[in-house]
């Protein structure tokens, strides 16, 4: 008999807002699974980037237009913790370097 739990797909948005000099990214550390969607959903007219430190499951780069929809882990790719940068588009030198988690190992029962 099986015991494995059906885990159900979900949506997550990373909300990113650009104000000033600062960057805030709320969750600035995310979990999801790789049967999970992510977008990252600009909170002002500010525009920006993703930008991966290593070639991540989303790609290297997601430009405003692609990052602001659902985006998936590409099928077969790395599972792990990537650190990624957010670049405003405006002032490319201000940045952020949050974490997503893509299938985090499983929390051990008490």
């Amino acid at each position: 008999m099986s015991t494995q739990t059906k885990v159900t797909p979900r949506s997550h948005t990373i909300n990113v807002t650009i104000s000033g000099k600062s960057i805030t990214v709320k969750p600035d550390r995310l979990e999801m699974y790789t049967i999970d969607d992510v977008r990252w959903a600009g909170q002002n007219a500010h525009k920006f980037s993703i930008v991966f430190d290593n070639p991540a499951p989303f790609g290297r780069e997601l430009k405003h237009a692609i990052a602001s929809t659902k985006q998936k882990p590409k099928a077969g790719s790395k599972t792990g913790e990537f650190k990624y940068t957010v670049v405003s588009e405006e002032t490319p030198g201000l940045k952020l370097d949050p974490t997503i988690i893509i299938d985090p190992p499983p929390t051990p029962n008490p």
